[in-house]
């Protein structure tokens, strides 16, 4: 597994996403892309990456997407996630997950995104988050 780069450009990952190995690549414009190198403790029983790392990815990236839309300190957690797996992943190959914050309004932001493994879909998610804004004083 790569270590990761540290770039000064874009936020550093949270401890779970930390602690799962993936490496905030870019925001910009509502889109986000994570990368990460699953390896052998990322895998399940039948030795392909765990379905539970992917949905974390999808999670993180969609995540990032809509904060990147919402104004700072605004908090948009995550009310809903549904996850596609369309093809197994391997470990020892790079991961690379591209999220959009498809519209992000006063109190709901919908977010989509998809991981591909050498250029081929292996899962896809849509999301929805709650835009959670603080009265003012």
């Amino acid at each position: 597994m790569a270590d990761p780069v540290l770039r000064t450009d874009v936020p550093a990952p949270g401890p779970f996403s930390a602690l799962l190995g993936f490496r905030y690549i870019s925001v910009e414009g509502g889109v986000a892309v994570v990368e990460a190198d699953p390896g052998p403790e990322h895998c399940n029983g039948g030795g392909i990456v765990h379905g539970g790392f992917l949905s974390a990815m999808l999670d993180t990236t969609t995540g990032w997407a809509v904060h990147a839309d919402v104004a700072p300190g605004v908090a948009a957690p995550h009310v809903q996630l549904s996850v596609q797996y369309v093809r197994a992943a391997v470990p020892g190959q790079t991961l690379v997950c591209r999220g959009t914050a498809i519209a992000v309004g006063r109190r709901i932001a919908s977010a989509e995104a998809e991981i591909t493994q050498n250029g081929r879909v292996v899962a896809r998610a849509i999301a929805s988050h709650a835009v959670l804004t603080r009265p003012e004083a």
